[in-house]
């Protein structure tokens, strides 16, 4: 009857003999040996297999049901007759000068893919922090290529000395494709001019939020391409808008009625369309205490429906008459909105732009609460470098 050793299957190790098996409260304890076989010398190229003599060599593996796994290798070197050198036998799990086996180093490497601190890797993997960070100080990435549409926005990272860092990302294939050490632009204009003329033509569009210091320095970097504004933060302005309209007619009311308003908000901010029976209803009586709140409201039903349009002339006619009851309205924050330098009547462009291709940065503003949970879990990350390979190891690895 055939047999099969399966203790060597179960820690993964090939062409080995499990000798013994110790077991504490604390560790495992497997002494192997591998099994003779002619080697080639290094030096000469010729084979031999005259045993020099052995030694005992403690590797640390993989931890086995939360224990610390050592194996106690008999370790074989060998004489070469031919040139008189003696060397060590060769192994699969186990790299020259190392006492740590290759499936654990790799295992430590992959736990950076998770949301964890290192101090958590190393204490589950039975090694020191520092060289947990060391081995994953192995794992760098390039200088990504551009795509056609590009996502840039920016979060708190406080690495590397500076207090933003920021975030590029494909939002066609929901990518990271890098992340930045500053969202200066003296600091943006320099990382961009490292790529060629040529690629940087490619880039057709750009998406961000509606920040000016961003449109100008996109604007000079890629020539070609056009702005795309997030939808997320076009519709914040009519909202901030509307916020302020209605904190200014509440302050004419008793206590009890400025409480209520401020706590029904989210009322007076959510589309008409997804309200409920009651909720319009309730709607209903907030808006006929004000005429200024009811004119508002309207103006950010009538934007968020323009925000709808996906067709280039039915959008230009809708922000034409959207202008006109704002005019009508003298509703002084949303007049600021027609005047000013990040008003919505500057951002046009962009904001039909957004309409018209559907992108947004949504993808990028999702992964930015993974970066905020990962600098939570690690209780911050100084050093830059690794801070960006963790990111991009993260979102490659999920």
């Amino acid at each position: 009857m055939l047999s099969k050793d399966y203790t060597t299957e179960l820690l993964g190790l090939k062409d080995v003999i499990v000798k013994n098996m110790e077991e504490t409260e604390d560790f495992i304890k497997v002494s192997i040996e591998l099994e003779r076989k002619p080697h080639t010398c290094p030096c000469c190229g010729k084979q031999t297999q005259q045993i020099h003599d052995y030694r005992q060599q403690t590797i640390k593996d993989l931890p086995m049901r939360k224990k610390t796994l050592f194996l106690q290798l008999r370790k074989r070197r060998y004489h070469c007759p031919h040139c008189g050198k003696h060397f060590p036998e060769e192994n699969t799990f186990l790299m020259r000068y190392q006492r740590m086996s290759k499936s654990l180093r790799e295992y430590i490497i992959t736990c950076f893919s998770q949301l964890r601190s290192a101090s958590s890797i190393a204490r589950e993997c039975g090694c020191s922090v520092t060289t947990a960070i060391r081995y994953f100080d192995r794992v760098s990435y390039p200088k990504p290529a551009l795509p056609p549409v590009i996502a840039i926005d920016e979060f708190k990272g406080n690495a590397g000395g500076h207090k933003f860092q920021c975030t590029l990302a494909d939002p066609v294939d929901k990518t990271v494709l890098d992340i930045l050490a500053s969202r200066r632009q003296e600091f943006l204009c320099e990382h961009f001019s490292q790529y060629p003329m040529e690629e940087r033509k490619k880039v057709e569009y750009i998406v961000m939020d509606m920040s000016n210091a961003f449109r100008s320095t996109m604007t000079l970097c890629f020539p070609n391409a056009e702005i795309v504004a997030d939808p997320f933060h076009v519709i914040q302005h009519i909202n901030r808008a509307l916020e302020t309209v209605r904190k200014q007619v509440q302050k004419s009311f008793h206590s009890h009625r400025r409480i209520y308003f401020k706590r029904s908000r989210w009322i007076l901010l959510s589309r008409y369309k997804d309200l409920t029976e009651e909720e319009r209803l309730q709607l209903e009586n907030m808006l006929l205490i004000s005429a200024d709140l009811r004119q508002a409201y309207q103006l950010k039903e009538e934007f968020c429906r323009m925000m709808e349009l996906e067709d280039e002339e039915a959008f230009r006619i809708a922000y034409g008459k959207w202008q006109e009851h704002v005019i009508e309205s003298e509703l002084e924050p949303f007049m600021k909105m027609l005047n000013s330098t990040s008003s919505i009547a500057s951002w046009y462009r962009a904001i039909k732009n957004s309409c018209m291709t559907g992108y947004s940065n949504g993808f990028v503003e999702g992964y930015h609460n993974k970066i905020k949970v990962l600098k939570r879990i690690c209780f911050g990350v100084r050093n830059f470098e690794r801070f960006r390979n963790r990111i991009l190891y993260i979102a490659h690895a999920s």
